[in-house]
Order: C-alpha cells, then sequence, then structure tokens
C-alpha cells in the first residue's frame, strides 16, 4: 500500500517539477534554433563567423530584454545554467587526449603554456587591475581568448562561480572581436612575407575560437589550417588544469584557507570527472569514435546551458562594461600575437 501511494505520489503533478520542464524545454528549443543557425551560416558562407553558442545567448538575452519572461520558465533555465553546464563541462574530458600535446614539440609546447599562463595574467591585470573589471569577468576574458574561445568561458565559469552576466559579456564581446581578426589576420602573411607553417602558428595561437581559427588559417592554405588547428587544440588541452588552478586560487582568496586545503576540498565534482574521462580517453579505455561523439553531446549541452544563461542576463549590465571587456579582450589578443610572432622569429617554429 504505501509503496502504492509513493507511485501515486510520484505520478501526481508537481508545480515544481512542470515549472522546471517547461524552462528546460525553452532552453532546448532555443539550442536547437541555434543550431538551425548555425548549420545555415556555414551552408551560406561555407564557415562560420559565429558559433552556435554565441547565436543562442544573443537570442537568449533579447528574449529576456525585450519580451515578457514568464516566470515558470526561470527555475528550467536556472537549471541549465548550472547543473547541465557543469554536465558539458565533464563530458568534454571524453574527447581530450594528453598524447596529442607531445606531437607538438617541446619549443612549440613551452610557447603555447607561455602564452596561455600570460594571456590569463594580461587580462586579470588589464581587466581588474587597471579597467577595475571584476576579477571574475577579467579571468573569463582571459580564458577564452588565451584558450579556446566561448567554450573555455563556459568551462571556466562554474569553477570561479561567475554570473549570467559575466558569462555573456566575456562570450559576446569577445566573440565579435575574433571576427575583426577573421577578417584582418590573413594581411599578415603577405605584410611579413610570412610561410604557410608560420602563419598557421600565429593563426592557432592567437585566434579566439576553435572555429575561428579555422576561418581564418585554411583561407591562406590547406597547411596553414592544420598547424593552425593543431596548435590551437593543445591550448584546448590546457583547459582542465586552468579550471582547476583558476577554481583553487579564486576560492582560495575569498576564504581563510591555505591553496592546499582548497585543492582537498574544493575541486568540483565535474572536473574530477573531466579529468577521469581525459584518462581513459587518452589510455584508449574511451575509443576515438566515442570521444568524437560525446564531444558532440557535450557542445550541445553547452549551448542549452548557454541559453539558460542568456536568459538571466539584464543587457544593461553588459553594455556598462561593454568597452573595458574589449579593451582587455584586445590586450590580451595583443600578447597572444605578440607571443606568436616571437615564436616564428626567433624560436624558428616555421
Amino acid at each position: 500500500m504505501l509503496h502504492k501511494e509513493r507511485l501515486m505520489n510520484w505520478f501526481k503533478p508537481d508545480p515544481e517539477r512542470i515549472s522546471l520542464g517547461y524552462g528546460l524545454l525553452f532552453c532546448i528549443a532555443l539550442a536547437v534554433g541555434a543550431e538551425a543557425l548555425y548549420f545555415l551560416e556555414k551552408s551560406v558562407f561555407d564557415f562560420s563567423l559565429f558559433d552556435s553558442l554565441v547565436i543562442v545567448i544573443v537570442i537568449a538575452v533579447l528574449i529576456r530584454n525585450l519580451l515578457p519572461l514568464p516566470q515558470k520558465i526561470l527555475p528550467g533555465s536556472s537549471f541549465a545554467s548550472k547543473q547541465i553546464l557543469e554536465t558539458a563541462v565533464l563530458m568534454l574530458g571524453a574527447s581530450v587526449n594528453l598524447f596529442k600535446i607531445v606531437d607538438a614539440g617541446a619549443s612549440m609546447l613551452l610557447i603555447i603554456i607561455f602564452s596561455v599562463c600570460g594571456g590569463l595574467f594580461i587580462a586579470w591585470f588589464v581587466g581588474h587591475k587597471i579597467l577595475k573589471l571584476g576579477s571574475r569577468l577579467a579571468l573569463l576574458v582571459g580564458a577564452g581568448n588565451s584558450i579556446c574561445g566561448n567554450s573555455a568561458v563556459a568551462a571556466v565559469a562554474p569553477a570561479i562561480g561567475a554570473s549570467s552576466t559575466e558569462i555573456a559579456a566575456a562570450i559576446s564581446i569577445s566573440a565579435i572581436l575574433g571576427v575583426v581578426q577573421i577578417l584582418f589576420l590573413p594581411l599578415l602573411a603577405p605584410t611579413l612575407n610570412l610561410t604557410n607553417y608560420e602563419y598557421g602558428v600565429i593563426a592557432g595561437l592567437s585566434v579566439y575560437a576553435v572555429s575561428q581559427v579555422v576561418a581564418a588559417s585554411f583561407i591562406i592554405s590547406n597547411l596553414s589550417g592544420h598547424i593552425a588547428t593543431l596548435v590551437k587544440l593543445i591550448r584546448v588541452l590546457l583547459l582542465g588544469p586552468m579550471i582547476i588552478v583558476l577554481g583553487v586560487i579564486h576560492s582560495s582568496t575569498e576564504t581563510q584557507q591555505t591553496y592546499w586545503e582548497k585543492i582537498k576540498v574544493y575541486v568540483p565534482w565535474f572536473v574530477v570527472g573531466f579529468i577521469i574521462l581525459a584518462i581513459l580517453r587518452t589510455t584508449g579505455l574511451i575509443p576515438e569514435y566515442i570521444g568524437d561523439r560525446v564531444q558532440i553531446i557535450s557542445k550541445f549541452l553547452f549551448v542549452i546551458a548557454m541559453a539558460g544563461l542568456g536568459l538571466g542576463v539584464n543587457l544593461r549590465e553588459i553594455v556598462n562594461v561593454g568597452p573595458r571587456v574589449a579593451l582587455t579582450t584586445t590586450a590580451t589578443t595583443g600578447f597572444m600575437l605578440m607571443c606568436a610572432l616571437f615564436a616564428v622569429t626567433f624560436l624558428e617554429l616555421g
């Protein structure tokens, strides 16, 4: 009898579950629409200027600020922006093969690590110390521009407790400036008389998002495109360590605990899962074809999560920080570009 009552209670309409479902379905619908627009964009232009993460954030922010948003959507959008986002970060580990780092060679690996760490510091120093942005927003700009664009911003955000507005500002403004890179970076090849290999290194080390790297490099040659993609993927592999380090540092600045104490108690469940899946992928226990499929699912979960985040963004807050985010992004990108030019000029990576 007791089991029957529990079963009946489970199927009994629950306002909270219904509200959660409404919001999730709405976020999923926005994600599907963004993916459709992204597919249309690639079909028309043969490459993409904005990926689906940017598209869905723009759509969700416009809906949030221009239309009356039903309250019953909010629980589901909040769930998408946190739990689904964290799940997407975890699943991303299944596509990470750590052996690819070895393929790049010691010189290339060192310059990439230096560029990523330096880019993050430049973003924090210029954005937070000079332009007075919040430290979380400055770190998001640094993570996106030094590693792998929108995915890095989305992955780092839960580890440092960033708000929806901070995430939207970092992604939208950095992505727009990334398009400017696509248009003007190829001009460096004839201006500086770069080889295809050298240009590939520069594009892979300095351009914002993976899709933008492809667009900015293959326009020169296939070799440039392949080298740029390899360099960019190595930057992507540094995402896991960066999430852990930023999470520990950020949490340690807000409590009296030491870094080591925070390492033991803070490292989030989704970061642990990311590391485990990356190890399984590297050792071959997760085959490449499965890792690729999990990555596709993870990317779509990121899009759903960004829809949820966008529905919680106040556009006025983005406008207030927009110029400072743009300057921080420009400073970070400039540093990455200088590192790339140094690499091909003095380290003979070309």
